[in-house]
């Protein structure tokens, strides 16, 4: 594996991961898209150490220090990530590089459980990401960091807040 990591494949990346998110696709098919070795995520829930817990934060279970995880999947409906920008930030090396999103959010969820109607937010979430070449998928991309809040969360007026 081999070649400098190109706006396009980070492009086709990007556009792949909101799509999982979206369909909420198969965690195993999503677990390509992350890093076996070192992987380190911040959501606004909590920091997650490793394949284990990104697993947990998506589909539910227990994260390494034992707190329990609905899973978001279980949590959000009719999502829709939009990506509005992308570029690198730096570039450590022609495998990996840093890289900052800015991506428009919208979902629904229903709280509290069994409640009339469900809420919605729309937002715009700026993430900071380190990608490294992978061939565990067709992308070969995968996360090896990610913050999705590395800027506030921007709401659209009228919409619902986490």
């Amino acid at each position: 594996m081999s070649g400098r990591i190109t706006e396009e494949d980070i492009d086709r990346f990007a556009t792949a991961w909101f799509v999982a998110l979206d369909v909420h696709a198969a965690p195993e098919q999503c677990t390509t898209m992350v890093a076996d070795e070192g992987l380190e995520m911040i959501f606004p829930e909590k920091p997650l150490h490793g394949v284990g817990d990104f697993l947990a934060w998506y589909a539910g279970g227990t994260y390494s220090d034992g707190e329990d995880a609905p899973g978001v999947t279980k949590i959000f409906f009719d999502e829709v990530h939009t990506l509005q920008s992308m570029h690198v930030v730096e570039r450590i090396s022609d495998d990996k590089v840093k890289v900052r999103v800015i991506v428009e959010w919208q979902a629904s969820w229903i709280d509290p459980p069994g409640a009339p109607r469900p809420k919605r937010t729309s937002m715009e979430a700026t993430q900071d990401w380190t990608l490294q070449r992978s061939d565990k998928n067709p992308y070969r991309l995968e996360v090896v960091e990610y913050v999705a809040i590395a800027e506030p969360f921007k709401y659209a007026p009228g919409f619902a807040q986490l």
